[in-house]
């Protein structure tokens, strides 16, 4: 083989490593840049998904404090039924009943004291 072979053949594999060299580094570019890409974008559908899961989380708040509400009526109403039943047990005098004679007793002493104010 000649000199002028060997430095050919030299030039050709120096000249193909910079070439590798270079589509490596080119390479590695575009796999940067397609990373910032995709990590914008996962962002944005990230952002996106939070917003439409505090939304949802707002409609089942308002449904949860509906349905809370309804339930505390109904328990009060039933704590008030079962204490009534047991106060009638207990003292024999109807809740409801005592509740009339007490605007009856006001109104009374309301008359009363309207009487004695003439006097």
């Amino acid at each position: 083989m000649s000199d002028n072979t060997v430095v050919k053949a030299a030039k050709n594999v120096v000249e193909s490593g910079e070439g590798i060299a270079r589509n490596i580094w080119l390479a590695g570019l575009g796999l940067y840049s397609r990373s910032l890409d995709e990590a914008q974008q996962l962002n944005e559908k990230t952002n996106q998904a939070f917003e439409e899961l505090v939304e949802r989380g707002k409609q089942v708040e308002t449904e949860a404090k509906e349905c809370i509400g309804k339930n505390a009526e109904k328990a009060t109403d039933e704590v008030e039924a079962g204490m009534n039943d047991l106060f009638y047990r207990l003292s024999g005098v109807d809740r409801d009943k005592l509740e009339r004679m007490d605007e009856k007793i006001d109104k009374l002493t309301a008359a009363v004291e309207k009487l004695a104010a003439a006097e």
